[in-house]
C-alpha cells in the first residue's frame, strides 16, 4: 500500500503539505496542488477516509449528468473525473439524462437533495433554466464538451472543451490539401450549441478560407447525433445533389459510421469513391472498416481539469470561473483519399 510520505517524496513536499491539500486548504498554492494530485494519480494512494469523518462540512459526493453514459465519450471523461477525486475521498453520483431538459432539472434536483458538493456536466445545449437553477441553488457546476451562453448571471459555472469551430476548419483545410473541393457536411442540431452550431460555423469558416463553393444540397441537419441520423443526413445529401462529393465532414464519429454504412447499402465504396471524416476518436473509429478519419479530442484530460475546477471552487469562495480549451489532434486513417 502507498503510503503518504512515498506522495510526499514523489511531488517534492512536506507531508503535512500532502494533508492540506487532501483537506483542500486556501494555503496551497494551485502550482503545488496540481504536482500533489499527479503524484496521487500516479501512485494510486488512496487518503485514509477514517482518519478524516470529523469533517462534517462534506459529504464527499459528487454529482455527474452525461446525455448517454454508454458514449465511450463520456466514459473517458469520467476516467479524468475520478482519477482526481477518488483519492481523495470523493464519490461520483452519475445520472442519465438523454439529454432532455426535464430530466437534466429533475437529476439537478436529486443532487442536491443527496447535498453533493458540486455537480459535472456534460449536455446537448445549455438553455436558461440551467442558469436559473444554479443561481438559486449556488452549487458550482462544470461543463465538459459544451460552451457556455452568457446569460449575465454571476454564478459558480466554468466549461472545459476543445475549440470546435477551429477543429472543424482544420479539417476542411485537410480535406483541401488532400484534393477535395466538393466537400458535404453532415450536422447535428445547431441549438447544441458546440458540437452543434460551431461544428457547423467550423466547417463554412473553412469552406471560406479554401475559396469553395457553398451548396445547401451537400449540408444535411439532424435531430441528433446517432449512426441513424449519419445514414439519414448521407441518404439527404445523395438524394438532393446532382453529383456525388468527393468527401463528406460528419461533426461527430456516429454520424461518420452512419453515411459509411449508407455508401455500404448502395454500393458507394469509402475511400474510393468518397472520403468520409468524424469528430471524436470514438471505439468505433478504429472498429471499422476503412478506420475513420477523425478528430481526437483530450476527453481524459477534459475530465481531470474538469474535477480540478471544482476542487478550486471547493477550496476557494473566491475562485472565478472561466472557459477553458483543451488540446486536439487530426488523425488520418483509411477513409480519405488522397486525389
Amino acid at each position: 500500500m502507498v503510503t503518504i510520505n512515498e506522495v510526499a517524496k514523489a511531488a517534492g513536499v512536506s507531508i503535512s503539505t500532502i494533508s492540506r491539500v487532501i483537506n483542500q486548504s486556501n494555503s496551497v498554492s494551485l502550482a503545488t496542488k496540481n504536482k500533489v494530485m499527479e503524484a496521487i494519480r500516479e501512485l494510486g494512494y488512496t487518503p485514509n477516509i477514517s482518519a478524516k469523518k470529523y469533517n462534517k462540512k462534506s459529504n464527499k459526493l459528487i454529482g455527474v449528468l452525461f446525455p448517454d453514459i454508454s458514449n465511450n465519450v463520456f466514459g473517458r471523461i469520467l476516467q479524468g473525473v475520478n482519477s482526481v477525486v477518488t483519492p481523495l475521498g470523493y464519490n461520483t453520483v452519475i445520472c442519465e439524462t438523454n439529454g432532455e431538459l426535464e430530466k437534466e432539472i429533475h437529476f439537478l434536483d436529486v443532487l442536491k437533495n443527496k447535498q453533493v458538493e458540486g455537480i459535472i456536466m456534460a449536455n446537448v445545449h445549455i438553455p436558461e433554466e440551467h442558469m436559473l437553477w444554479i443561481h438559486r441553488n449556488n452549487k458550482p457546476v462544470i461543463y465538459v464538451c459544451q460552451d457556455i451562453p452568457d446569460f449575465g448571471l454571476k454564478i459558480p459555472i466554468s466549461s472545459v472543451n476543445m475549440d470546435n469551430q477551429q477543429a472543424i476548419c482544420d479539417m476542411v483545410h485537410f480535406l483541401y490539401n488532400m484534393g477535395h473541393k466538393n466537400i458535404a457536411f453532415i450536422g447535428g442540431p445547431l441549438h447544441d450549441l458546440s458540437a452543434g452550431k460551431k461544428r457547423y460555423d467550423g466547417y463554412m469558416k473553412g469552406l471560406r478560407e479554401c475559396s469553395l463553393n457553398t451548396s445547401q444540397d451537400l449540408i444535411s441537419f439532424q435531430e441528433s447525433f446517432t449512426i441513424a441520423d449519419g445514414y439519414a443526413g448521407m441518404n439527404q445529401i445523395y438524394e438532393k445533389s446532382s453529383i456525388l462529393p468527393t468527401a463528406v465532414l460528419c461533426a461527430c464519429d456516429n454520424l461518420a459510421v452512419g453515411a459509411i454504412d449508407f455508401m455500404y447499402d448502395n454500393n458507394i465504396q469509402v475511400p474510393e469513391h468518397i472520403s468520409v471524416t468524424g469528430v471524436d476518436d470514438s471505439i468505433l473509429a478504429t472498429a471499422i472498416r476503412p478506420s475513420l478519419t477523425t478528430i481526437r479530442h483530450a476527453t481524459f484530460d477534459t475530465g481531470v481539469k474538469a474535477a480540478q475546477l471544482l476542487l478550486e471552487y471547493f477550496s476557494s469562495e473566491s475562485f472565478k470561473g472561466s472557459s477553458f480549451k483543451m488540446p486536439y489532434q487530426l488523425l488520418r486513417r483509411q477513409s480519405v483519399k488522397h486525389l
